[in-house]
């Protein structure tokens, strides 16, 4: 079977809801939309879980860990065995995405899908390896064809399992030395970017390293072809975390539950989504706007719009557990603060509608 006919359907984000989550919104004691961008973050989860009042459970972030052969290159400047000593330090609670998801409420998973290292079972790690690290994609592709289902495959059932306990909020985050080579590598084949458009620094590259860089994921690239199917761009050039993470998405948005974008990887991750099945957009929240070079051209092709931009690029899923505590509130304000009857204040919407003002004929 063709690995495409292996992923699940998705159907398009729901709008029945629409118009009396916009109604719930309208009648709080405040202005027509003058919450912004917080009252179409609700209305918009509202139809993605399809309920007016949302019961969302807590947010599970999955972080998944892979090494990669492609280090081999000198492409990074860190050595490999920082991927398992942060694993570790992560399932421990500690790293800033520990801390973040205990200070803000996330349920934390670290999952190993091809770490180059045997963890203890006290690690706290979850064991779905699929292989000891990918190849070099300079010379082989970076996975089989069975290992990619196998990981797609992973990546689903993680976010299936949770799903089935009631959470229908889902985040990402990603770890492995290297992983920016192949998101660079997988953007440049699947966007109208050059290599050098799509490629930073990662956990910091000086100038010279940037370009060597360059250099060798546009020999890869050139040596593959450019593959144009977006699974075969997987293949050849993803990390096994990214293809988790892709087969996470792809599994969260046909279950019509809501997905926290980070940074660059997990956005790479979310295109290949997006190109295998279209409506996983719909079911997409962008957390924030990396600084790693490439990401925000990648948001701009992918008509995204983050929530905050502060400068960050650690990668983790740090960018999600900082934004959900944004989203949390809009959900809070939405389901918690008093309309304008229980306030005993006059409804200036209704007036404004009375004289033909409706803030909703603005929204963009």
């Amino acid at each position: 079977m063709d690995i495409h006919d292996e992923l699940p359907r998705v159907t398009p984000r729901s709008t029945h809801l629409t118009e009396e989550a916009w109604s719930i919104w309208d009648g709080k004691v405040k202005p027509q939309l003058s919450l912004g961008r917080l009252e179409h973050i609700v209305v918009d989860i509202a139809n993605m879980v399809e309920d007016l009042h949302p019961q969302l459970g807590r947010p599970q972030l999955l972080l998944f860990a892979a090494d990669h052969g492609i280090v081999a290159e000198k492409v990074s400047s860190s050595p490999q065995e920082i991927t398992w000593q942060q694993c570790e330090n992560f399932a421990r609670g500690e790293g800033a995405i520990g801390l973040l998801c205990k200070l803000n409420g996330l349920d934390l998973h670290v999952i190993d899908v091809g770490v180059a290292h045997t963890f203890s079972p006290q690690a706290n790690i979850r064991d779905k390896k699929i292989g000891w690290g990918t190849q070099n994609f300079l010379y082989h592709a970076a996975m089989t064809e069975l290992q990619l289902s196998q990981v797609l495959q992973e990546g689903a059932s993680m976010v299936q399992a949770r799903y089935d306990l009631g959470h229908r909020v889902f985040a990402f985050g990603e770890m492995g030395i290297g992983n920016t080579t192949s998101a660079s590598a997988i953007m440049a084949c699947s966007t109208p970017y050059t290599v050098e458009e799509c490629t930073g620094r990662g956990a910091g590259l000086d100038d010279a390293g940037i370009l060597h860089k360059c250099s060798i994921i546009r020999k890869a690239i050139e040596k593959w072809n450019y593959p144009a199917d977006p699974l075969e761009i997987l293949r050849v050039f993803g990390g096994f975390e990214i293809a988790a993470i892709v087969g996470g998405m792809i599994q969260a948005a046909h279950l019509h539950s809501v997905i926290l974008v980070d940074g660059f990887i997990t956005s790479v991750a979310a295109a290949i989504a997006i190109a295998v099945r279209s409506f996983c957009s719909d079911y997409m929240i962008f957390c924030h706007t990396s600084q790693e070079a490439g990401h925000a051209r990648l948001l701009e092709y992918l008509h995204a719009q983050p929530i905050v931009s502060l400068g960050m690029r650690l990668g983790e899923g740090t960018g999600a557990a900082i934004a959900w505590p944004i989203i949390r509130n809009a959900l809070q304000l939405y389901e918690q603060m008093n309309s304008f009857a229980s306030a005993k204040v006059t409804d200036s919407v209704t007036l404004l509608r009375k004289r033909g003002v409706d803030a909703h004929a603005w929204k963009e």
